[in-house]
């Protein structure tokens, strides 16, 4: 028979044991993307699945999986705190607009301890991807691979970034300004940033005008004129010169146009 004076030691260790339980309980398992409730189906195709992530200020998204890689587009600038499963938290800023690429296969959750809200796109690439590298645009821990034509070029339809499966173009337009996005047997995705107004015009068709966080879909064999469509300053607004406005966007441009057969 144990000694009687050890059962009050016995019966606090116990309850302590108790209470360290209910204090760091167990995660849960993380929650596919389209179980998330901050992140919104945008758009989906044979090619990509567009997401709308949206946090506000002092929340945090659950724990959920990316099992496919994809690219992030900065729509607001970010500062959050990014929780992978099984490393240490990072605290990670974003710039508007700013350009990420990740290969998946990870579980994290984001918050905003700061309480500015953080929104992005999240497109998940639903091929595999391959090998990727840097264009013009620092977008990965790899060296730049950026052409030597592309200095010569106006800002429109220049090489950012490059998986195997897909290039990232990045365009910008100044006030009333337009382009011509030639016909392409490669299909296309516009991917409109804040503050910008675009008109994207394929013949035969209605001119649909975009503003910043929406997207464009450009078919292979599709040819359109993309226009600025910044609306005029009015009162007061007229006489600032000091605001040189461009539209900003990205294109999404997948090198092979063969849809995968239905599941």
């Amino acid at each position: 028979m144990k000694p009687s004076f050890l059962l009050p030691l016995f019966l606090s260790a116990l309850l302590l044991s108790v209470v360290a339980q209910a204090q760091n309980p167990v995660s849960a398992p993380p929650v596919p993307l389209k179980e998330e409730p901050h992140h919104h189906l945008a758009f989906e195709n044979a090619f990509v699945r567009v997401w709308y992530f949206d946090l506000p200020g002092h929340e945090s998204t659950l724990l959920h999986s990316h099992d496919l890689p994809y690219i992030g587009v900065a729509l607001t600038p970010g500062d959050y705190i990014n929780a992978v499963a099984g490393k240490p938290e990072a605290h990670a800023t974003a710039d508007d607009g700013q350009l990420n690429y990740s290969k998946g296969g990870f579980a994290h959750s984001v918050r905003t301890d700061e309480g500015s809200p953080y929104h992005n796109f999240t497109i998940e690439l639903l091929r595999p991807q391959g090998t990727s590298r840097n264009r013009c645009v620092k977008v990965i821990d790899a060296p730049f691979d950026c052409p030597v034509e592309a200095a010569g070029k106006p800002a429109v339809e220049l090489p950012a970034f490059e998986t195997d499966e897909v290039l990232v173009q990045v365009g910008g337009l100044p006030e009333g300004r337009f382009y011509n996005a030639g016909s392409s047997q490669q299909p296309r995705l516009f991917v409109v940033l804040s503050d910008s107004n675009l008109s994207v015009e394929v013949a035969g068709q209605k001119a649909k005008k975009l503003k910043g966080g929406e997207l464009y879909w450009l078919p292979p064999g599709t040819s359109a004129t993309v226009t600025d469509v910044t609306p005029p300053k009015k009162g007061k607004d007229k006489d600032k010169q000091d605001e040189f406005k461009i539209s900003r966007f990205y294109i999404l441009v997948f090198k092979d146009s063969t849809e995968p057969p239905a599941k």
